[in-house]
């Protein structure tokens, strides 16, 4: 949010340098401290807040942007020093030591794998050492550098209006070049052109922007034409709209969220997707009792560690506490949840997010704690036959670490017992 306000007085060139920096700056926070720390009387981390982001801007610009020479970053850093503190002096001898020296620095070693990624990729020792501990180095590399990329730009078609294909053509004749996702049959991937907002299908409802993880969560639940669903964590609404065209808009679905302002946004989207069945709630899905449903989607709130690379400042505020807190909220949300849900009809649980306690873990207990009343139910019959293999022999969805193309998701279909 912050981010969009500053760059609206700027032109096109000069928001994607800022998006550039921001972005490119928070995914290589680690090497870059690692690097000037190299170059510190005192670590870098120590230093005030504007201070250590003024010299981390000045040091990816120096190393990883060539077009930017090295005198400009090095200026425009000492002149925001000026402005922003009393450190202009440190800040201008440390980034011409950088680049008189850089050639010698030095990184963690293959003697410690867990460090070593972490500082080469730039994500929390913590969670690196738990994603080598469970999927080892390699996996763990190769998500680490799919994180580090930017994600692909994914829209699902809005099949109550047109088709994938006549969608792709639409694009095409306004500028925009797409190709057919690989697992999703209603996805497109934006490869060239920018600015979909201001396309006259987007206006016209045609298309929203969702991963493909989240698509084919979507379509787990199968909800059927004249149901009632309810989709308990809602917002911004993507999963509810795509459960509406699946319903082919008749029956009714309950998008219940606890924030006004994202209330506000479920709303926004329906209306310009023209579907009409969809009713918004602001409510608790830990406490919400009002009525039974046929199908019920639970999208759980949860840590985000399988969306970094679209949220690369995550990584940096995620910790074995968020993930812990998590797994009680999502535990309390699915034992009220399941109350609402009538004798043989589905659930689905999902989340964005890759660890055990969210995931793997809330299920077992609950269904523990639940005794025969709930099974585990394979969702491959609903899903495209080039997702089947995204669903392991335990009956759970992953797309983690399997498929870097898409977003981490977790996911399983339950049935409650006549």
């Amino acid at each position: 949010m912050f981010l969009e306000q500053a760059r609206q007085d700027f032109d096109a060139l000069d928001c994607a340098f800022i998006l550039e920096l921001v972005y490119g700056t928070l995914r290589n926070r680690a090497l870059l401290d690692w690097i000037l720390n190299r170059f510190s009387a005192q670590p870098v981390e120590k230093t005030d807040r504007w201070t250590r982001n003024i010299l981390r801007l000045g040091a990816y610009q120096m190393l990883f942007l060539n077009r930017v020479p090295v005198s400009a970053a090095v200026n425009t850093s000492v002149e925001l020093a000026k402005q922003h503190g009393r450190k202009h002096g440190y800040v201008n001898a440390l980034l011409r030591n950088l680049d008189r020296k850089r050639s010698a620095v030095t990184y963690p070693g293959p003697d410690d794998k867990p460090l070593q990624l972490s500082i080469l990729y730039s994500h929390p020792e913590w969670l690196v050492r738990r994603w080598t501990e469970r999927f080892g180095a390699e996996t763990t590399e190769a998500f680490l550098l799919a994180n580090n990329r930017p994600a692909p730009l994914v829209i699902r078609t809005n099949t109550l209006r047109t088709t994938r294909n006549v969608l792709k053509a639409t694009l095409s004749s306004e500028g925009v070049t797409a190709v057919e996702t690989s697992h999703s049959p209603v996805g497109l991937e934006i490869v060239a052109g920018y600015g979909l907002q201001e396309l006259s299908s987007y206006q016209k409802g045609w298309f929203m922007i969702q991963d493909q993880a989240a698509q084919l969560i979507s379509l787990m639940l199968a909800p059927r034409p004249g149901e009632t669903v309810l989709d308990a964590c809602a917002a911004p609404g993507g999963k509810a709209a795509h459960l509406s065209e699946i319903m082919q808009n008749r029956g009714m679905i309950v998008a219940l969220d606890s924030d006004a302002g994202r209330i506000e946004k479920i709303q926004e989207n329906i209306r310009r997707l023209g579907i009409t069945i969809i009713k918004t709630v602001q409510g608790d899905a830990a406490r919400y009792s009002e009525e039974k449903f046929d199908k019920i989607l639970i999208d759980a709130p949860c840590s985000g560690l399988g969306v970094l690379r679209r949220h690369p400042d995550g990584r940096w505020n995620k910790s074995m506490r968020k993930i812990s807190d998590r797994g009680i909220l999502q535990t309390q949300i699915l034992k009220n949840c399941v109350r609402l849900l009538k004798p043989g009809g589905a659930l689905v649980y999902a989340t964005c997010t890759t660890e055990p306690e969210e995931n793997e873990e809330v299920i077992a207990d609950f269904l523990h704690r639940s005794g025969n009343e709930f099974m585990i139910d394979d969702p491959r019959p609903y899903l495209p036959p080039e997702a089947a293999h995204l669903v392991g022999n335990d009956g759970f969805f992953r797309t983690f670490p399997r498929e870097t193309e898409m977003d981490g998701f977790f996911g399983v279909r339950m049935i409650k017992k006549s």
